[in-house]
């Protein structure tokens, strides 16, 4: 599995796809995508995240429930839900979901590298989530990622949509506002 982009080349080029082909990862493909999640950088290293791996295609359709924009789900290879400890809770800091929005993107980049599309879904319905995962108390799931070959290989050199972000000048200010 020889790596087929570079990182800005990765990060210029990537698209979400929600559409998958039926078609399963490899286990190597998995574990480099964990593999990338886990190496994330973390507040104070403190790495509180875990991973609830998910492939059979009947738990898929059941998490594809637990969100209004979750349906890519259903039809992924593998989703990977992003589990932290509840960071809603009093006193949680902020670090939580900066640290796993970290680890989110290395698992996407990682894929895409692979090519292996991805998509998040937000968890709406969290007991339903806890439930289908089977949560111990005090953990969260705000995010599920899903992952699979796109249904349309030509999102994978799909040039970039005129308008699809704001120009550098606007989004940069020196020193001050």
């Amino acid at each position: 599995m020889e790596p087929a982009l570079g990182t800005w080349e990765a990060i210029d080029s990537l698209r979400v796809v929600r559409a998958f082909a039926d078609r399963p990862l490899d286990a190597a493909a998995v574990e480099r995508i964990l593999n990338a999640g886990r190496r994330a950088g973390s507040s104070k290293n403190l790495q509180r995240w875990a991973f609830v791996v998910c492939r059979d295609r009947d738990h898929l359709r059941e998490l594809s429930t637990v969100g209004p924009f979750a349906a890519h789900l259903a039809g992924a290879a593998v989703a990977i839900a992003l589990v932290t400890p509840d960071p809603h809770a009093d006193g949680a800091p902020l670090s939580i979901e900066f640290d796993i929005g970290r680890a989110a993107q290395n698992m996407v980049l990682a894929a895409w590298e692979l090519g292996i599309g991805s998509v998040p879904a937000t968890v709406y319905e969290q007991a339903r989530a806890a439930a289908l995962l089977g949560l111990p108390a005090g953990m969260h799931c705000e995010y599920v990622l899903s992952f699979g070959y796109p249904a349309d290989e030509s999102i994978l050199a799909a040039p970039k949509r005129a308008g699809g972000r704001r120009p550098l000048a606007e989004l940069v200010h020196e020193e001050r506002w």
